[in-house]
């Protein structure tokens, strides 16, 4: 007896959101891609007959001809109607530009069988018992393998008469083998690595098996194992597998930089109302990830606070965002007013301080993205301005180089037609003797509303200014909420003005 080895070779269009099963696609057959349950796809823009791909096992790659109207693409480059590419398992399939993200994955298998051995002797004419017993072995053994041959041939003609079969038709869900093949692999591969950390030598040492991603060291550099969210009270963070620390960074907005939502309208109208910006957007995130930048999403979602936005349906549409760029991302996204809000820094040095293990970030090589950048109505040609320029701010305060998702991702050039907001404070005097606190004080009873982050000098300003002057101060610290603070304000302005010594940050709070 002996044991030799088969491999089969299988391939699978697997799609990247995870809304179908992965679609096998046999060797030199054609199988039509497109609107239908299989796939789950119900846009209009996607055809029925949107692309057809030809698998070439040999090669480990895919023909696609493109046969529906509106443009499908391959790592954002169109394709175009009847023009045809050569797709690799490494290239992303979008079915609709931008939309329907695909990959194709190839899997070899590889399985040890037990055979007769050719130099086996035949069996002699000597009856005897044991003589029989071998016979008889062996020829339980050529039934076996008789039956096995036949029960796999049966078995691929089965297959070959499914994959006969439109895609058109009526899914009916496939069965268990069809899960993520590339998410399975990429388990093992964990697996392995993680049993090969450390191999005992030949001298009883261990040898140490380092990850490729990994720089000086694993505390520093190393990429994070998986994906994960983190809260912060007003501020929470995505980090995806593979997020490596690094000194350059790329910043960007996320809502109208990265994405627009797919209906046309201002805000989405739920979790799945989006879509990328522009095809560009996926060569310039890859390319930035290549060339060592850290990928970070600095986005503002104050409707979490409204209650208008759902935190958990916010969460699982910026892991879908991320997961269609397939690159490593970090996003930051601030709930609330406060100090995370954009223009305000309190994200980036989040950042610094808690996300990137210590390593100090570059500002000259960094950069941030955002369309908020203060531009006026018509800066070009039929284009609205824009609702405000925190973007704009926002690197300011941060000390990187600004651009708008016109100038990086097209390649538009930039604009002067923006404006920004008439009070600067960087342009104020800051001796002690330029605060006139001789006009501070009013004749007439009023209600004083300090305004301003905590460190920031309200506290000293109202002490040695406003309480001199005869105000009563107010201050949320003392008497533990606001409702409290209400009602002191109101029991001191029978007597004097009052100072309200809190952050006062949102036009909510300052109306109280």
């Amino acid at each position: 007896m002996s044991r030799h080895k088969t491999t089969t070779i299988s391939c699978h269009l697997v799609c990247l959101q995870h809304t179908h099963h992965p679609i096998a696609l046999p060797d030199g057959e054609t199988v039509i891609i497109g609107r239908a349950p299989l796939t789950k796809i119900i846009d209009p823009r996607c055809s029925r007959n949107q692309v057809s791909l030809t698998a070439d096992w040999t090669k480990r790659e895919v023909k696609l001809i493109q046969l529906g109207v509106n443009d499908s693409s391959v790592d954002g480059k169109d394709v175009g109607k009847d023009n045809e590419l050569i797709v690799k398992s490494s290239s992303t399939i979008f079915l609709i530009s931008g939309a329907f993200p695909h990959r194709i994955n190839f899997k070899c298998t590889s399985k040890r069988e037990d055979s007769a051995s050719p130099s086996t002797p035949k069996a002699t004419n000597k009856r005897s018992h044991n003589g029989d017993l071998e016979n008889s072995h062996i020829k339980k053994k050529k039934l076996e393998s008789s039956h096995e041959t036949a029960k796999n041939g049966q078995k691929e003609k089965e297959c070959k008469k499914k994959h006969e079969i439109s895609l058109s038709l009526q899914d009916n869900d496939g069965d268990k083998s069809d899960d993520d093949v590339s998410e399975k692999m990429a388990q093992l591969t964990r697996l392995k690595n993680e049993a090969l950390k450390e191999v005992p030598t030949s001298s009883g040492s261990k040898t140490k098996h380092s990850n490729r991603r990994s720089c000086s060291s694993p505390s520093s550099s190393q990429a994070t194992e998986k994906s994960e969210w983190t809260s912060h009270d007003e501020l929470q963070v995505f980090t995806s597998k593979g997020v490596t620390p690094h000194r350059k960074v790329a910043a960007f907005d996320m809502d109208g930089t990265i994405i627009l939502t797919r209906s046309g309208k201002v805000f989405p109208t739920d979790q799945d109302d989006w879509k990328i910006l522009h095809p560009n957007v996926f060569n310039k995130i890859k390319e930035l990830h290549s060339k060592r930048y850290k990928i970070v999403f600095f986005t503002n979602q104050l409707g979490v606070a409204k209650g208008k936005t759902n935190i958990e349906e916010l969460k699982v549409k910026i892991e879908n965002i991320v997961e269609k760029l397939q690159v490593p991302v970090q996003v930051f996204v601030a709930t609330h007013e406060g100090k995370y809000r954009k223009p305000c820094d309190g994200m980036w040095e989040k950042l610094c301080k808690s996300y990137n293990n210590s390593k100090e970030i570059d500002l000259k090589a960094s950069f941030y993205v955002g369309d908020a950048a203060g531009r006026k109505k018509d800066w070009a040609p039929k284009k609205k301005k824009d609702f405000s320029c925190s973007d704009r701010l926002f690197a300011s305060n941060v000390g990187v180089a600004f651009f708008t998702p016109e100038e990086f991702f097209l390649n538009e050039k930039p604009t002067n037609k923006f404006v920004m907001p008439h009070f600067d404070p960087r342009k104020l005097d800051c001796e002690e003797n330029s605060v006139p606190s001789d006009t501070f004080a009013s004749k007439k009873k009023e209600v004083a509303v300090l305004v301003g982050f905590p460190a920031c000098g309200k506290s000293y300003f109202a002490s040695h200014t406003l309480k001199p002057k005869g105000y009563k101060i107010v201050s949320r610290d003392e008497l533990g909420s606001w409702q409290k603070c209400v009602q002191k304000a109101k029991h001191y302005l029978t007597e004097s003005s009052v100072a309200v010594d809190n952050t006062n940050l949102s036009v909510e709070e300052r109306a109280r």
